[in-house]
């Protein structure tokens, strides 16, 4: 197994946890509450831009012309396909433009985004994908897995689009080369290098879980 496919099951615990969560298991059978999910995409909707974000330091640590290419092309894939899937479920919640942006972030949010940019402002383009890639990685396996285990839910479930949308093959591609592009980079690392990529990584899995248990419970902050 390669480094970078191998960093899931270095992760499985809280990936695992991810998975069983209420939010995603309601999610799958339908049964979330709206309001939680109208949280989540407000939520959300704020934590991509700053994603989108360190897909441009990517682009600015890149040391070659293919390497930039794939984090703009991945940017603009974030900002013009995946953001429209809100755009779409807002507008069943007659939620305007202008309220998405006057949401503010809540301190988990904050924390999972000031530890990315704080990664991608110190780190290479390894260190970059190790902390983008669990968002789409677990959101990929996670909607996946919530078509198998409830197909006769999904039918009629209101977050179907959603669901789909996350375990298409379209959204797979869009990643699928993070997988060779991390494997390059780590290539001539040393041992304690890997060990710190591997940290990365862990750490926005266990921010993951955190965003979905902040939606959950509808919590902008400790208290």
């Amino acid at each position: 197994m390669s480094f970078s496919r191998g960093l899931k099951e270095l992760a499985s615990s809280v990936w695992e946890d991810g998975y069983r969560h209420p939010f995603v298991q309601e999610l799958g059978r339908g049964t979330l509450e709206r309001t939680k999910f109208k949280f989540y995409l407000l939520q959300d909707y704020k934590y991509l831009l700053s994603y989108a974000k360190v897909f441009a330091l990517g682009v600015l640590k890149s040391e070659t012309e293919e390497m930039m290419s794939r984090f703009s092309a991945s940017q603009n894939a974030l900002l013009n396909g995946e953001m429209n899937i809100h755009r779409e479920y807002m507008s069943s919640f007659d939620v305007t433009q202008s309220e998405m942006e006057a949401v503010r972030p809540s301190l988990f949010n904050r924390t999972y985004t000031a530890n990315m940019l704080a990664v991608g402002q110190s780190g290479g383009t390894a260190e970059i994908i190790a902390t983008l890639f669990p968002c789409a990685w677990t959101y990929s396996d996670y909607a996946r897995r919530l078509v198998a285990d409830y197909p006769a839910e999904l039918q009629n479930n209101f977050y179907r689009s959603w669901i789909q949308g996350y375990a298409s093959e379209q959204f797979a591609a869009s990643f699928e080369w993070f997988y060779e592009a991390l494997d390059k980079t780590c290539e001539r690392k040393s041992d304690a290098e890997l060990r710190q990529i591997e940290g990365i990584f862990k750490s926005s899995v266990e921010f993951e879980y955190l965003f979905w248990d902040m939606s959950y419970k509808c919590q902008m902050s400790y208290n």
